[in-house]
């Protein structure tokens, strides 16, 4: 990614930008981590349950209050990648993960609220959410792997990208594939040891990665660094 920096008025524009998109991002992070307190709770008081009951179509207070949190955090990523989009380098690659990322946000949020609300079968909306999760996690490896990405994240803040992008990825491709086994057959699924490392590695990266990559990039965005080294 090549960021473009922008001189006299122009530059005061995108700063301003910059400074809400970041403030976009620290509130991000910060609803994944509310996200990553309450699905702790939803493990260790409803999922047992709710495993063995077989109905995965049900509605627990935990479980759909997790599910909303995510889609407000991927909405509130949707000026995060306006501005990054506005700012970069407006061909190739760059502009194409753009696009990816701003769709996969999109469409993430409106299948996270479904399936907060079980609008649509656990099967059919674990496939739809599963593709949405592997393009933000496209979109997050694009922006943070580049050398130049440096100009306009930070170093931790890199890794962290790189380990979030793979965690959505990881969750996407597991949804898109386990999520029908886990509406015939939820206890078998959860019984099988690679399945659930699979799941438990991507539910975690997307809810701890996920956040510090967001709150060290709008602190930096906000504090006016993004350009510097």
């Amino acid at each position: 990614m090549v960021v473009l920096v922008a001189p006299g008025a122009q530059d005061a524009r995108v700063r301003v930008d910059q400074r809400t998109a970041g403030r976009f991002a620290i509130a991000s992070g910060t609803t994944i981590i509310a996200a990553a307190v309450v699905l702790v709770i939803f493990f260790l008081v409803e999922a047992p349950a709710l495993v063995e009951s077989g109905d995965v179509d049900r509605i627990t207070v935990f479980g759909s209050t997790n599910d909303a949190l995510i889609a407000l955090s991927l909405l509130l990523l949707v000026p995060v990648a306006l501005f990054v989009a506005r700012v970069g380098e407006p061909r190739g690659l760059h502009q194409v993960a753009a696009y990816v990322g701003l769709a996969g946000l999109g469409l993430g949020t409106v299948f996270m609220v479904t399936t907060a609300l079980r609008v649509i079968d656990y099967g059919t909306n674990s496939i739809l959410l599963g593709v949405a999760f592997a393009m933000v996690g496209a979109w997050l490896l694009t922006l943070n792997v580049p050398a130049a990405a440096s100009l306009m994240f930070g170093s931790g803040a890199r890794r962290a990208g790189v380990l979030a992008g793979l965690a959505f990825l990881l969750t996407g491709g597991f949804a898109a594939i386990a999520g029908p086994s886990a509406t015939a057959n939820p206890a078998a699924l959860m019984s099988s040891p690679i399945p659930v490392a699979l799941l438990g590695a991507g539910t975690a990266g997307v809810h701890l990665a996920t956040p510090v990559w967001a709150i060290l990039t709008g602190r930096r965005w906000v504090a006016g660094n993004e350009g510097r080294p």
